[in-house]
């Protein structure tokens, strides 16, 4: 009988709940129009034909033409609602799921390289050489039926069989003759990527599963033939799509049931879903959970080394997510039976001079290692298990593929839709991070092995956060500093101050833009300073307007900057004049090594040199004759006055916090001047970025808190001594969210501890009013800018600048209460070991890695950046890549 609901009762019309990422889905062109709706209805009407119908008030009821049965369907009033589409333009044009959607088969042509399908039921079947681990792609249910035999098969009588699917994406299996076949979701412009729902459990995508089954269902059941569209090979569209039958739910099996029903009447055996993620690592979350499977399972922890359960991993094509999710599995196993041969030799050093690429030595590795315990030795373990692999996804190969193929890019062409250069930079980020991470898992596991995991994954990491900050710097492209680009005129110059900066109109005064004081205290800050603005700065402090006995002055800045006849630069690309290039350093020298040798390969060659003075203007040509380094510029100017100090300490954004280590650095310098607490006459402390106004006045508010925490703190910061605002949403300009009031209920004296950063901040702003700039002001000022944004790429990058600038208040808070706390120590202790120490027991960490707007928060399309390595990771999207890995 082919209906949709049955009875003699009322029914409900059928709905159709669409998955939260596509509730704000726009509608695009694959809308179909009023006439193809109208056809398409008819259509199902005349299915109907020839048979008595009653109308009520619910729903007709259908009575068939022998009488035999009566039913009531609510098809014939279910208005039409889907979207209609084609995969590519000129195609048949049917339903969509969750209006944009095409099903999409996981089994394609090539897709089996180890030529497995047949001989064991499922794609790219393997065995790890040593361990009673197996990796493969998606079986049909045939397929996993031989998958279990075999399984079954190669297993002891006691032994446990654990089935570990990994898929994030949705599955379900249509029936094919006597097989179920699977197939997944794509979307149109995106049909070689699975859809992935991000940070979903098992039990989310399974709920996701019979969504999609009960509309392919009811799109089936409305036409004529009881079929639905489904396509087979996207590659070659000539003969797609195909129409297979579906009359009844049982008709599509969701991954779910296929498995129980196979794994569980298999003695010793059970089945998990696990999602990992198709692209980059897996989150914090995922591994714990995966670790929670493998305590399941006890022979894991047994004295007996040799009881191993087998463990099997199912993948959608068998490939890198499989790999990696066998390495895990490996690891734990190894750390009970022990390592293969060669991990326990002694791991030798890295040799920066002389890399060996296919071994993985990379720059960031060599810094993960260095920042790890035994570093090496864990490199060495995981080499050694990745090496069991053979050719298929060995990740260190991968890496070193993408990176070769990257390198013989000649002339930049497109691949997927997308620059060659950037698919494969990608590609060789993607694995050379998940050959980090496992280090990283490798370590975790060295520690907490033996105590049967006490401490959760995720805890452990946040005590260890500058993990995040070195996984930052994984794309190490810009660590091939190349003067030539510029010589060549394939970079340019860009002066540091240009017309429109000096918005607080310094430059007449001390020839720097925006030179401001915090009222009251010897705190200063300004943009980048050339030779002659530096002289003049120096002058004012030292002399009788200000009288101070010496200044500390700190840059901040982390991007290449040399002076050429008397003005400074930094090299960009013609497509982001107003983008600095980030590069990846591990040290103050190496980065003024890099600025020493641009400016002795510029004067040297004498040539012409084109510059912008102002991004807004054509460029120029130029010779320069003169140069010097920022550091050339100090120490020029400390011939003449030995009352100069100066530091540097480089930041990788002007939207991102400074690194909490940065933050020790400042503390200890500040810290140990005793002179510095007396009067406004003592040193004078001198900030700089390149505007002046973002990460210069963080460091100033940091340098204000602590001098206020040696003379006292002013009127203002007690309770009912603050300013009352009454406007709408003040309690959000005030700062008040949700993650910051939850982080001061936390803090001892959280309130108290709140109101003197805000005090700080509004002294701050004091004398940047023309800049409309306020250090917490600004983050809701900013959020409020995605929902005007005129693209989504915008939108993303303003939603990472507001979170950014929400975490760095958060950071000024817990800075001010490690200052309270320590102040009896002399802040002896450093900042990044109390937020390991207390910070983490106050549950600080779990606040930044769910870092959101609260209630503000509007669900979107555009990336969450709510957890820490979202946020730390993220580089605005380069306009041009050169060079490769080191």
């Amino acid at each position: 009988m082919n209906c949709l609901n049955m009875g003699t009762g009322a029914s409900s019309s059928s709905s159709r709940s669409p998955s939260p990422e596509l509730v704000n889905n726009q509608r695009n062109t694959l809308r179909h129009n009023s006439e193809d709706r109208y056809q398409k209805t008819a259509l199902s009407m005349d299915r109907w034909k020839g048979q008595n119908v009653i109308s009520n008030d619910i729903a007709p009821i259908i009575i068939t033409k022998d009488c035999f049965e009566e039913y009531q369907c609510t098809m014939l009033t279910e208005k039409d609602q889907g979207l209609k589409g084609c995969i590519a333009d000129g195609m048949l044009v049917h339903h969509l799921i969750q209006e944009k959607y095409f099903m999409v088969a996981d089994h394609f042509k090539g897709l089996d390289e180890l030529k497995t399908l047949e001989s064991h039921g499922a794609p790219n079947f393997r065995k790890l050489e040593g361990f009673p681990v197996y990796g493969m792609g998606q079986p049909s249910v045939e397929g996993l039926r031989r998958v279990m035999e075999h399984l079954y098969d190669k297993c002891d009588v006691q032994q446990e069989v654990c089935v570990i699917n990994i898929r994030a994406e949705p599955v379900l299996f249509v029936q094919r003759g006597e097989d179920f076949m699977p197939y997944s979701p794509r979307e149109r412009d995106h049909l070689r990527d699975n859809v992935v729902f991000r940070r979903a459990t098992g039990d989310d995508i399974s709920d996701q599963e019979v969504l999609i089954r009960k509309e392919i269902t009811k799109y089936a059941l409305r036409d004529e033939d009881n079929s639905f569209y489904f396509y087979e090979n996207i590659e070659e569209l000539s003969e797609e799509p195909h129409r297979h039958s579906i009359e009844y739910d049982e008709h599509i099996q969701i991954l779910e049931e296929v498995y129980n029903t196979h794994v569980l009447t298999t003695p010793n055996s059970r089945f998990h879903r696990l999602p990992l993620c198709v692209k980059g690592v897996p989150s914090e979350e995922s591994i714990e959970k995966f670790i929670e499977v493998m305590k399941d399972v006890p022979t894991l922890f047994s004295p007996e080394k040799n009881s191993l359960p087998i463990l099997a991993f199912m993948g959608h094509a068998g490939y890198s997510r499989t790999s990696f999710a066998m390495i895990l599995g490996t690891l734990i196993m190894a750390h009970k039976t022990g390592f293969p041969a060669g991990a326990s030799e002694t791991a030798e050093p890295f040799d920066p001079e002389s890399r060996n690429y296919d071994l993985c030595e990379f720059w960031v590795v060599e810094e993960l290692c260095k920042l790890l315990p035994n570093g090496l030795q864990l490199k060495k373990e995981v080499d050694a298990v990745v090496d069991l692999l053979g050719d298929i996804s060995h990740l260190r190969q991968e890496v070193v593929s993408a990176k070769q193929k990257l390198e013989n890019i000649q002339e930049d062409f497109q691949i997927y839709g997308r620059s060659a250069k950037e698919y494969y930079l990608d590609k060789a980020l993607k694995h050379l991070e998940q050959y980090c991470y496992l280090i990283v898992v490798n370590s975790y596991l060295h520690d907490q092995y033996p105590w049967m995991f006490r401490q959760s994954f995720t805890s452990w990491v946040f005590q260890r956060s500058e993990i995040y900050r070195v996984f930052a710097q994984a794309d190490s492209i810009e660590r091939m500093f190349q003067p030539e680009l510029i010589l060549k005129g394939t970079r340019f110059l860009v002066a540091d101050d240009y017309l429109g900066l000096d918005v607080l109109s310094s430059q007449r005064e001390v020839k720097v833009s925006n030179f401001r004081r915090v009222p009251g205290l010897p705190v200063y800050g300004m943009s980048q300073p050339n030779s002659e603005g530096l002289a003049k700065v120096v002058q004012t402090l030292l002399g009788p307007k200000h009288n101070h006995s010496s200044i500390h002055s700190f840059n901040l800045r982390g991007e290449v900057i040399v002076e050429l006849d008397g003005c400074t630069y930094t090299p960009r690309e013609l497509s982001g004049l107003t983008k600095n290039i980030v590069i990846p350093v591990c040290s103050n020298e190496e980065i003024e090594g890099w600025e020493s040798l641009l400016k002795t390969e510029l004067i040297k060659s004498q040539s012409q040199l084109q510059v912008y003075q102002d991004v807004t203007d054509p460029r120029e040509s130029k010779t320069f004759t003169t140069g010097q380094t920022v550091r050339e510029i100090y120490e020029k100017e400390q011939k003449g006055t030995s009352n100069l100090c100066y530091y540097r300490f480089p930041n990788r954004s002007p939207e991102t916090m400074l690194s909490e280590q940065d933050i020790d650095n400042i503390i200890s310098v500040l810290s140990g001047l005793d002179d510095i607490y007396t009067d406004e006459d003592g040193p004078a402390l001198l900030f700089n970025c390149q505007t002046g106004k973002s990460v210069s006045t963080v460091a100033m508010a940091i340098a204000g808190l602590l001098i206020w925490h040696k003379k006292g703190f002013p009127f203002g910061t007690k309770l009912g001594e603050q300013e009352r605002i009454s406007v709408p949403q003040a309690e959000y300009t005030k700062g008040e969210f949700s993650c910051v009031m939850l982080l001061v209920r936390r803090l001892p004296k959280g309130s108290q501890v709140k109101r003197e950063v805000d005090l700080m901040l509004d002294k701050c702003s004091e004398t940047m009013t023309p800049m409309h700039y306020h250090l917490r002001e600004i983050i809701f000022s900013t959020y409020n800018k995605v929902k005007s944004a005129k693209t989504k790429e915008d939108a993303s990058w303003l939603h990472f600048q507001s979170l950014s600038y929400l975490e760095r208040y958060i950071y000024l808070i817990l800075i001010n209460s490690y200052l309270h706390m320590e102040r009896i120590n002399n802040w002896r202790k450093p900042f990044s070991r109390w937020m390991k120490e207390i910070g983490h027991r106050l549950g600080v960490y779990n606040i930044l890695n769910r870092l959101n707007f609260g209630e503000l928060e509007e669900k979107s399309g555009i990336k969450s950046f709510s957890t820490i390595k979202e946020r730390w990771c993220y580089q605005h999207p380069r306009s041009t890549i050169r060079g490769t890995l080191v």
